[in-house]
């Protein structure tokens, strides 16, 4: 009776590590995924507005020529 008490312990210890790893694993895949995401924003804002900056000036500068 004592051994099976000992053993289901044993398991159950270990089940809780495993669990609690595979948490702190997913924890951190979702932290990075959401790091991602916001790298991706900003190299598109930054796109996108060398785009627009780009844009701007070839206006400025055909309203110079047409003067």
């Amino acid at each position: 009776m004592t051994n099976k008490k000992t053993i289901m312990l044993k398991d159950k210890k270990g089940n809780a590590i495993i669990i609690s790893l595979l948490i702190t694993m997913l924890v951190v895949v979702v932290m990075f995924s959401v790091v991602g995401i916001y790298i991706n924003k900003m190299y598109s804002i930054k796109n996108l507005n060398n785009y627009y900056d780009k844009k701007i000036i070839e206006q400025l500068n055909k309203e110079k020529e047409s003067e």
